[in-house]
């Protein structure tokens, strides 16, 4: 793939990734999504006001500074599409091993799972080719 179309189609993932993030952040803050407390238990957390800090702020906002560094073209935006991805990834991670939810994962978790997978892949891409302009 060119590395400007990379660039683009992680712009639009990283973006994705950002606004579900926050968005479902929010929802857990906010009661709007109601998850069963009993997924809870035997977890360090009472309620999800954490999860849904965590997942606004560090999910979210990892997602949200590589969008932003890719608009802006950073020299370091393949970088932090590649961070944003591992800290989706290990969200996830964690949240099938912490959660103890009836079906896990669960097919957002995996297709979650694999834009985290795609963001490390275009992210090492763009990163490469900045890389290789930078040594030229």
């Amino acid at each position: 793939m060119s590395t400007r179309r990379s660039r683009l189609v992680l712009l639009a993932v990283d973006g994705l990734v950002s606004l579900a993030a926050i968005g479902g952040g929010v929802t857990m803050l906010t009661g709007l999504d109601q998850f069963p407390r009993a997924w809870l238990e035997g977890t360090p957390f009472s309620s999800y006001v954490i999860p849904g800090l965590l997942l606004a702020v560090f999910v979210g906002g990892s997602a949200a500074v590589a969008t932003a560094t890719l608009l802006v073209a950073r020299n370091w935006s393949g970088q932090a599409s590649i961070v944003a991805g591992a800290i989706l990834m290990g969200w996830l991670v964690s949240e099938v091993l912490i959660l103890r939810q009836p079906s896990a994962p669960s097919p957002t978790e995996v297709f979650f799972f694999v834009i985290g997978l795609i963001m490390l892949a275009l992210g090492l891409d763009v990163a490469w080719s900045q890389r290789q302009r930078q040594i030229q």
